[in-house]
């Protein structure tokens, strides 16, 4: 089994918002040159995908660390809570 890496964590994280804001700025400069509604709303598509994928990878990895330093002072039960309460969290902020 492999060993979780935060480091790699942080910098698959940083690299999937790099392009997203990459994707952003594609879709601010449709905008301003006036392309068709189909071109942008097709970029805007793209982008939100990207930004709830970064959301599910940065919940995952938050799930990852923080619960599991939870687990030390929290019961398996508790942790799990917890966990859900997070993922809950974030799916409401999604909506």
């Amino acid at each position: 089994m492999a060993v979780y890496d935060r480091e790699e964590e942080a910098k698959r994280i940083i690299t999937r918002l790099k392009r997203l804001e990459g994707q952003l700025r594609g879709l601010q400069r449709l905008v301003e040159m006036g392309e068709d509604c189909e071109s942008v709303l097709t970029q805007f598509a793209a982008a939100k995908g990207a930004f709830q994928r970064v959301g599910e990878i940065i919940l995952a990895s938050t799930i990852r660390n923080c619960v599991k330093k939870e687990s030390d002072d929290k019961t398996p039960g508790e942790s799990i809570e917890s966990a859900i309460a997070l993922f809950e969290q974030y799916v409401r902020h999604l909506q």
